[in-house]
């Protein structure tokens, strides 16, 4: 089975830049990404045991179900805002309601006040989308190092919006998906994650 990130955790507060393009969500053919039974895996700060997956799939919407262990106080403190999509016992964090969708035109969250596209494969800079996140870079050649391979890249910024967040940047690419996240955390910390598929 494939493995993804899929912004579990750091979904941030997003801002509108009106003098943009803005595109609301995302169309295209179902891609494997979205699946029953594709597992999702993050390497955040503080996560462990994770077991988390796709559970289904209904009309392109998939519904992630599982459970993880997060011992970083910054990931919990986001953790608890979101009741609708977390409950948390201790340091086991239970997923509620995560939904999202994955196409050949991007990935798009459909989890609550935090909707929205988060990779628009054909993007431009400068494109912002209705949730608030702009896109900052695209690549023209392969210059992002992922693992052993250099890819091409789509890189979205957004700004704050959970309490304890100052700012999340996704990079996104055509074939994998989302490959990694950085967010910066109002104490001056960031955590940065590089994704793998495998």
């Amino acid at each position: 089975m494939k493995r993804l990130f899929i912004t579990l955790l750091a979904v941030p507060a997003l801002f509108a830049a009106a003098s943009c393009t803005k595109t609301d969500s995302i169309g295209g053919e179902q891609d494997s990404k979205g699946e029953v039974g594709t597992t999702l895996k993050g390497d955040f700060a503080g996560a462990s045991n994770i077991d988390v997956s796709v559970t289904k799939l209904d009309d392109g919407v998939s519904t992630v179900g599982g459970t993880f262990t997060m011992t970083d106080e910054r990931y919990m403190k986001i953790i608890k805002q979101l009741p609708d999509q977390f409950s948390v016992d201790g340091n086991k964090v239970t997923i509620k309601n995560i939904k999202y969708k994955a196409t050949d035109e991007g990935v798009e969250n459909l989890s609550g006040i935090y909707d929205g596209v988060l990779v628009k494969y054909k993007a431009k800079v400068g494109d912002t989308y209705s949730n608030g996140g702009k896109v900052t870079h695209v690549s023209s050649d392969n210059d992002f190092k992922w693992g052993s391979m250099k890819i091409k890249v789509e890189v979205q910024n957004t700004n704050k919006k959970l309490d304890g967040v100052k700012k999340v940047t996704y990079w996104g690419n055509h074939r994998f998906g989302i490959v990694a996240v950085e967010t910066e955390f109002e104490d001056g910390t960031s955590d940065y994650a590089t994704i793998s598929i495998r």
